[in-house]
């Protein structure tokens, strides 16, 4: 805050050094602070640790057949972060109702408390102090006794904040690589979670080697069998893991430089904290001036509590993340952090005397300068219409990436351009699918495509009857579906086959792989002659009578091929499978089912409610598809316009 002329005073005109005896001093020195602050920060390390257990369980736990304990959602983490589902919702034009519920509880929270989603709850911001107490505290590999003290970086994060923004104006975010939700659960996805199955799995494999699965089986009823995980790979895992390894990196900088100086939801959540309860009142004429919580401040939060201060204690309640480490390191204890009523408030309203009620310390202004206002906002809404002109821009006519026509969404994605505005990186779809078919994207799309997801049949299909990833996506680029809607409305793209390579159509040999595992049936062989084929293969074409045979090929039925990529993921040609899925002919429209916002905690009878009426929705279309699947039997005639 800046400081006004007549505000200047002189400390030690009101804060007279105090004479202290030799029991006092050492008391200072061996019990600073009090005994309720002590327990309050045991409390929050308690707290952290097992929000960070929950998170990391959540997060191995959530399967394709398992999203929910009881009936909370395992992506409860995710929809705690409201400036996702702000800042999504704006983009996108799409609101995830179900994330409103979480999102508010934060909201209100941070009314009360200032950050103390960033101080007791970000999973980010635990991984961070316990990479501090590893690494760079006192007698640590990587300590340095210097780490900067300094406030010039603090106003990064509402830049960063304001770029967003800007670029928010033409449905791009790009505040959501460094949102911390998603940036942690990104990089536990594609670069923690394999190796810790492989482990997983390998140690489970070993127990059942030398008979202990056995043993725990028959006395105890356990059976690790059930407890392997899904081995999955990703790509991108090399930049995703430097960006998570720059975070824990810059603390040797400035303890919680992330949080401090570039984090935007914890920006988002500064300015909501300045109005916050949670105060912190100091006892100026029992201070004693030893700077102790300014200089170690978590968060930097205190100034001016040195003895010739030109300007007045401050504490910034847009930095505090209220970890009550100032509260226990005060030696005479003169901090005190209360919620009370504002004086303010109870003195308009009668309920004490003007002046009579301690005030909490001053904050100071958050000043950006209307330069760097103008200058942010104007570079986000520059970098949003250069996204939004760039010639990488999906063709919706066309239904294809200018360079790319294998670029498939998962099923119940949002249109395009909301989708990518919509798509927060998290990779919680990624994690969850049971075929790793999921994989981030890096130049598929272009540049505002990275790390959001795309269908690789090439390494796995989408499974029949999973609905996981729609189920699990915290912003709803992916919205919810049934199997019901996957198998009669959605269509990712059309599988087509390339007759130069298939060793039915070129060779007239009998292969039926992709009409076997199709569970569509919308692989279809036809009778086709062919006389450039021998009619006994053991003898030459050139003898006579032995010109031309009938060959059974594969054909797509455009109606019932929903893009699936079973068949390419089977198909025996290798390295170019001869039947391959294109975004030709997708379809992503369909009702998705309702929601309300309580559902972010508990969502009951969700399979229920999501499958409630959909068999009367698509009875036509199931005789339908019943009747042509009966009609193309083997020996069907070829269909009007297949060219056959």
């Amino acid at each position: 805050m800046a400081v006004q002329p007549d505000e200047v005073i002189r400390a030690e005109a009101v804060t007279p050094a105090r004479a202290l005896t030799p029991e006092q001093k050492r008391r200072m020195v061996r019990e600073p602070g009090n005994k309720a602050a002590h327990r309050i920060v045991f409390f929050r390390r308690l707290t952290q640790l097992t929000l960070f257990g929950l998170f990391v369980l959540f997060f191995f736990m959530t399967t394709v057949s398992s999203q929910h304990v009881g009936w909370v959602p395992k992506n409860l983490f995710m929809t705690l972060d409201f400036l996702n589902t702000l800042k999504n919702a704006i983009a996108s034009h799409h609101v995830a109702i179900y994330a409103l519920g979480p999102g508010l509880l934060i909201l209100l929270l941070t009314l009360w408390g200032g950050r103390i989603f960033c101080g007791w709850i970000c999973p980010l911001g635990t991984a961070i102090d316990i990479s501090d107490r590893l690494l760079y505290r006192k007698g640590r590999l990587f300590y340095n006794r210097r780490r900067s003290e300094t406030r010039r970086f603090r106003n990064w994060k509402y830049i960063y904040l304001l770029v967003g923004l800007g670029a928010l104006a033409y449905g791009v975010d790009v505040l959501t690589f460094g949102d911390p939700l998603s940036l942690i659960t990104r990089t536990f996805t594609f670069c923690f979670y394999a190796p810790i199955a492989y482990v997983w799995n390998g140690i489970l494999s070993v127990t059942d080697a030398i008979g202990v699965s056995r043993l725990l089986y028959r006395f105890a009823g356990i059976e690790l069998d059930g407890m392997h995980v899904p081995a999955m790979t990703f790509y991108n895992a090399v930049p995703v893991l430097i960006v998570f390894v720059g975070v824990i990196a810059l603390s040797a900088v400035q303890e919680r430089f992330w949080c401090r100086n570039l984090c935007p939801y914890g920006g988002l959540l500064a300015l909501i904290s300045r109005v916050g309860c949670l105060r912190h009142y100091i006892k100026m004429d029992g201070c004693i001036h030893c700077k102790k919580c300014e200089i170690q401040s978590r968060m930097g939060s205190y100034e001016n509590l040195e003895r010739n201060a030109r300007a007045p204690a401050q504490h910034s309640m847009s930095e505090c993340i209220q970890c009550f480490r100032c509260e226990t390191i005060c030696p005479p204890d003169v901090i005190q952090i209360q919620a009370r009523v504002p004086a303010a408030v109870k003195e308009r309203l009668g309920l004490a005397k003007p002046g009579a009620l301690a005030r909490p310390e001053p904050q100071n202004a958050i000043d950006l300068g209307r330069r760097r206002v103008v200058a942010a906002l104007g570079a986000g809404l520059v970098w949003g219409a250069t996204a939004r002109a760039s010639a990488d821009n999906y063709q919706g006519r066309m239904r294809r990436y200018p360079r790319n026509n294998r670029a498939m969404r998962p099923p119940g994605a949002l249109d395009e351009r909301a989708f990518l505005s919509a798509c927060t990186r998290c990779a919680e779809c990624m994690k969850v699918c049971p075929t790793n078919a999921l994989q981030p994207a890096f130049l598929e799309t272009g540049v505002e495509g990275i790390w959001t997801p795309i269908l690789v049949p090439s390494i796995g299909p989408c499974a029949e009857k999973c609905t996981a990833c729609g189920d699990v996506c915290p912003t709803h680029a992916i919205r919810p579906f049934s199997w019901q809607d996957k198998r009669y409305k959605l269509k990712l793209g059309l599988a087509n086959v390339n007759q130069s390579t298939c060793i039915a159509w070129n060779g007239g040999r009998d292969c039926v792989v992709c009409a076997e595992v199709c569970p569509y049936s919308a692989v279809v062989f036809r009778d086709k002659f062919d006389d450039g084929l021998a009619k006994d293969p053991t003898r030459p074409i050139t003898d006579p009578g032995n010109k031309g045979r009938t060959k059974r090929v594969p054909t797509v039925d455009e109606k019932l091929c929903t893009g699936c990529g079973i068949c390419e993921y089977h198909c025996p040609v290798l390295p170019d499978h001869s039947i391959v899925v294109y975004t030709f002919q997708e379809d992503r429209e369909y009702d998705a089912p309702s929601e309300t916002p309580m559902d972010g905690f508990f969502r009951r009878n969700w399979t229920q409610r999501k499958e409630a009426g959909k068999t009367a929705e698509y009875a036509e279309t199931v005789e339908e598809f019943r009747k042509r699947v009966e009609v193309q039997g083997p020996g069907a005639p070829p269909m009007p316009g297949s060219g056959l």
